[in-house]
């Protein structure tokens, strides 16, 4: 019971204010109470029966998982909770992990026409280092990559939905709900990958589920066999060498990334599935219109796929460009420029910030 108490304490302090004003001790103390429980659970649940073990050890498992994404990594073990939640999730995947039926990601029958006032986004084909380095990366222009990354296994592997619950159904991700960020109805929850994919991205729902935005790969890295990070992420704008951030995007058909801009370098990589993708030079910044929030002040208030011409004059003098990524093409989208995405498949992502 103590244990208990300790674990919904410390879960307390961790959702009270703002996250970047959370002591890291707090975060080692969670790290530390999840661990435990884990083992409590385990020596509790040594004479149950098959489905009361299987019970047990998916409450094992949510813990860990909450360990990992609220938690810290331990210096002396960091991988500590990696390592039991993968060999748990191994354990009772089979009894929890039913097929979740088929993914529909064909892009075949898209009409992929240009929009009014765009251009096309420069598509290039495997090229070289120093084509990269001259022709995209030092002059800062956004450019499709095309035949970069066929070598990669999460090509053929992901799009068949059992392969990600073998590899990670019982692990709990957080699923952003609703259309947009921007919007009053959006929020967030923390549900099962397992669940996820049954009820958002194979079967139709009315509120659309997003995995945006998530560090998956270190939470299951196993995943991270399947692909490996592009070489141009080896060109850096100063003297530091800097590792990417590698993040997951994973959702149904209809998701949708309000118009923003990031400040480090994007490798969008597309691993399955079809995402239009309109993007404006910074300079263009004044005439789409940011918010003026401290949360918001890197996204527009203009939709430009609806854009509403009485509140946003200026938006007529933005001159945009856009592409269509295809499965297995990369995006590069420099710092600064302002892009909005839209699923029009169900989806698979995955994006390297550097």
């Amino acid at each position: 019971m103590r244990l208990e108490a300790c674990v919904d304490r410390t879960w307390e302090t961790l959702n009270t204010g703002h996250w970047k004003d959370v002591e890291v001790r707090h975060r080692y103390c969670y790290t530390i109470c999840s661990a435990l429980k884990c083992i409590v659970l385990e020596m509790s649940s040594k004479n149950l029966d098959d489905s009361s073990k299987i019970a047990v050890t998916t409450k094992m498992i949510e813990q860990v998982d909450k360990g990992l994404l609220l938690g810290a990594p331990l210096e002396e073990i960091p991988d500590l909770l990696t390592k039991i939640a993968s060999r748990l999730n191994e354990e009772i995947c089979p009894d929890t992990c039913k097929d979740p039926g088929i993914l529909q990601c064909d892009s075949k029958n898209i009409v992929k026409n240009l929009l009014p006032g765009m251009g096309w986004v420069e598509r290039l084909k495997t090229p070289s280092m120093e084509t990269f380095y001259r022709d995209i990366f030092v002059k800062k222009i956004p450019a499709v990559l095309e035949g970069c990354i066929d070598h990669w296994r999460a090509l053929t592997r992901w799009k068949n939905p059992n392969y990600l619950l073998k590899m990670g159904g019982t692990r709990t991700v957080p699923i952003e709900i609703g259309s947009k960020y921007t919007e009053e109805d959006w929020s967030q929850h923390l549900i099962t990958l397992s669940e996820f994919i049954k009820s958002h991205v194979t079967k139709n729902n009315d509120k659309l589920g997003y995995l945006a935005q998530h560090q998956l790969f270190e939470q299951i890295p196993e995943l991270k066999e399947d692909f490996s990070i592009p070489d141009y992420c080896s060109f850096s704008d100063n003297t530091e060498d800097s590792f990417p951030d590698i993040n997951a995007w994973f959702g149904p058909k209809g998701t949708v990334s309000p118009l923003h801009y990031d400040p480090k370098n994007n490798l969008l990589c597309q691993v399955f599935g079809c995402k239009r993708v309109i993007l404006y030079h910074p300079n263009d910044s004044n005439n789409l219109y940011p918010y003026d929030t401290r949360l918001l002040c890197n996204t527009a208030q203009v939709d430009p796929i609806n854009p509403d011409y009485d509140n946003f004059p200026d938006f007529k003098y933005a001159r945009g460009m856009m592409c269509y990524l295809n499965e297995g093409e990369m995006l590069f989208i420099p710092p600064g420029w302002w892009h909005h995405v839209v699923s029009l498949t169900p989806c698979f992502s995955i994006s390297f910030w550097w």
